[in-house]
């Protein structure tokens, strides 16, 4: 088998025969045609093909079956046809020429005996492909056959060619129509509105942007003069002195304006612009251009104009002194007057000095600080320091601070700075009263121990003479039996035992006031309630009275656990004493804790306490307020003041008859 020659132009010939492979052709024009080669050659089956560097590619088969369509290039027939661009390869017994007798497509299974065909040559001369009619016989062709053969190659090129030709056309129309969906999409998503104004016709058309930046129905056309009126009064004569300057002009030009939208308000428009002209070139035809709105860019610069005054305002009025600094030299830029007024300083002078003219020489090292600060954090402060006045006084300042730099890339220092004398004076005078309160407190603290001292010594000293005096009226009665039927000596016995219980109630009183709160422990008073409730079981049986209990364990109060069992004992005595007679008698107990406080109330229905005329007088000492043999007024009085030593508080409501409510409320922390 002799290998096809390779034409000279194999490189370019088969980089275009690969484009050609590509477009797609119907199946029915390449069948008719290949059926067609198959009846003018008289023929079994006929191909036409494309020849690619490597490959042939079976574009149409006709009168046989092919599993695959693309073979090796140096294999095929069409291979040696596309050398002779001018005339057909006639081959009429393959078995018997020296190029194709060992070929596998000769001597396979279906063997390709007899060959024709015909070079599809294109407009740059390059042979593609072919077109062949095969058969398993040996055959010739006679020239009428040759050149039939080569009309159809020709109308096969000629069909390659159209299908070229609308596939670049289908193409370009894709691209183009890509290119209009990109415009379409860059002016809508943009806010961008396109507009053209016909010179001579004074006609004006704009896109769908238009319609969605202005409100407008795509529908409504308008006029020069109708547009012109939607342009806000102020900005109308501007925008047209604008397109007069550069009618004759072949630059851009651009203008901001106002319009008004189609809900009444006007929004902000930037049209760019530019005048086209004819192939004359003498006179403007149209104007083509862009607007695209621009409100919310304006709205910003308007809020960012604002923020510069409200910033200038602040500057100027602020309560403490701001100034700007150079950081290589320490010069000052700007100062606001409140920074000016404490210095005796005019502006002019101030802006002449720099930072360490008004610095005293001791706050060296904490600058050196602040400087180290500044460079490592980009701020400072707050430090207090000193600042020298115009006439050599000092006087106290606090100061805090950024570092910036301005557009050019130089280190600047806004620095805050705040005249503390007023400050520093209230911190000396206030000073001045804390030492006289320790004192006063300290002066309180040691009359308290001498008061404790002195009531110790009062209370021992009167329990001794008060002692020594029922002994001596003890040793009276033994020996002057006859005095206990005397009234006076009765007297006398009564107001012993007075000052005995006197004496006690005041030593009691004086432990409560004089206790001190670092002795409050947190106490649970569960178990406290409950040991007090058991011991006096016995006479709440006695009067008839049941005690009800709704305390859960683990209910804390802070205090002396003394005081907390003298006063619950006290309120649960007094529910019994003073109980009705003539109804079954309660007493409610209840505990509840909310937040630093746990409250605890006794609730009874006994004999109540008429309010209004004893309300006043319920917690002072040696009050009464019912006939009963055991009452001292001491109780409530020694309660109150237990309670209040704890940080804490009671409230009471009764009735007559009806009953008592005491409310005690005592912190469960410390």
């Amino acid at each position: 088998m002799k290998i096809p020659p390779v034409p000279y132009n194999d490189a370019e010939r088969s980089e275009e025969a690969t484009q050609y492979s590509k477009y797609s052709i119907e199946e029915e024009d390449l069948n008719f045609l290949s059926a067609m080669a198959a009846e003018i050659c008289n023929t079994n089956s006929a191909l036409i093909t494309l020849i690619g560097k490597d490959k042939q590619y079976i574009q149409s088969a006709f009168g046989i079956e092919l599993e695959v369509r693309e073979f090796p290039r140096e294999f095929t027939f069409c291979a040696h046809t596309i050398n002779n661009t001018d005339s057909a390869t006639v081959i009429p017994d393959a078995r018997k020429d020296e190029r194709f007798k060992d070929n596998p497509f000769v001597t396979g299974e279906n063997p390709v005996i007899f060959y024709s065909g015909y070079p599809l040559v294109n407009k740059n001369g390059y042979a593609l492909g072919t077109i062949c009619a095969i058969d398993g016989k040996p055959k010739d062709l006679n020239e009428e056959q040759k050149n039939k053969l080569a009309l159809l190659a020709r109308q096969v090129m000629n069909l390659l060619e159209l299908k070229k030709q609308s596939e670049i056309l289908t193409k370009t129309n894709k691209e183009l129509s890509k290119l209009n969906k990109r415009f379409q999409y860059i002016t809508n998503s943009t806010n961008t509105g396109t507009f053209e104004y016909d010179i001579n016709n004074y006609s004006l058309e704009f896109n769908e942007g238009w319609c969605i930046i202005t409100g407008y129905p795509s529908e409504k056309d308008l006029s020069l003069k109708e547009w012109e009126q939607l342009v806000h009064p102020e900005d109308l004569p501007g925008l047209k002195q604008k397109i007069k300057k550069h009618y004759n002009a072949q630059d851009r030009f651009n203008y901001q304006f106002r319009l008004l939208h189609n809900n009444g308000k006007y929004i902000w428009i930037s049209a760019k612009a530019q005048f086209n002209f004819g192939f004359a070139k003498d006179d403007p035809t149209h104007i083509y251009g862009i607007l695209i709105d621009i409100t919310k860019q304006k709205n910003k610069e308007s809020e960012i104009l604002y923020r510069q005054k409200l910033l200038q305002s602040l500057y100027e009025l602020s309560p403490i002194g701001i100034a700007l600094n150079d950081f290589e030299t320490g010069a000052f830029l700007e100062i606001n007057e409140k920074l000016l007024e404490p210095t005796g300083y005019t502006r002019e002078e101030f802006l002449k000095l720099n930072y360490w003219d008004i610095t005293p020489k001791e706050y060296e090292l904490q600058e050196a600080q602040q400087i180290e600060s500044m460079n490592a954090t980009s701020s400072y402060g707050p430090y207090e320091k000193e600042y020298i006045r115009k006439n050599g006084e000092k006087y106290p300042v606090l100061l805090r601070g950024i570092l910036v730099e301005d557009l050019e890339g130089n280190k600047k220092i806004w620095s805050f700075v705040e005249d503390i004398s007023e400050h520093k004076k209230d911190e000396f005078e206030k000073a001045q009263h804390l030492e006289k309160i320790q004192s006063l407190l300290h002066i309180k603290n040691d009359q308290n121990e001498r008061l404790k001292n002195f009531a110790h010594i009062v209370s021992h000293n009167l329990r001794s003479h008060s002692g020594a005096i029922n002994t001596l009226i003890y040793f009276i009665q033994e020996e002057n039996t006859i005095l206990n039927d005397q009234e006076t000596f009765k007297y006398l016995i009564q107001a012993s035992s007075n000052l005995e219980g006197t004496i006690k109630d005041l030593n009691e009183i004086v432990e409560v006031n004089l206790s001190d709160a670092r002795d409050f422990k947190q106490i649970d008073i569960y178990p406290l309630i409950q040991k007090n409730v058991e011991s006096v079981f016995p006479l709440a049986k006695q009067n008839k009275v049941e005690i009800f209990t709704n305390v859960e364990p683990e209910t804390y109060m802070v205090g002396v656990r003394s005081y907390l069992e003298s006063i619950f004992l006290n309120f649960i005595t007094n529910g019994i004493k003073y109980s009705a007679v003539d109804r079954d008698s309660y007493l409610k107990i209840s505990a509840q804790s909310e937040g630093n406080f746990t409250t605890v109330v006794f609730e009874d229905n006994g004999l109540g306490i008429d309010m209004k005329t004893y309300g006043k007088k319920l917690f002072k000492m040696y009050q009464t307020f019912h006939t009963h043999k055991d009452a001292r007024g001491i109780g409530l009085f020694i309660t109150k003041n237990q309670i209040e030593t704890m940080n804490g508080t009671i409230e009471v409501t009764s009735k007559v008859n009806v009953g008592t409510t005491f409310k005690i409320k005592i912190p469960n922390k410390k």
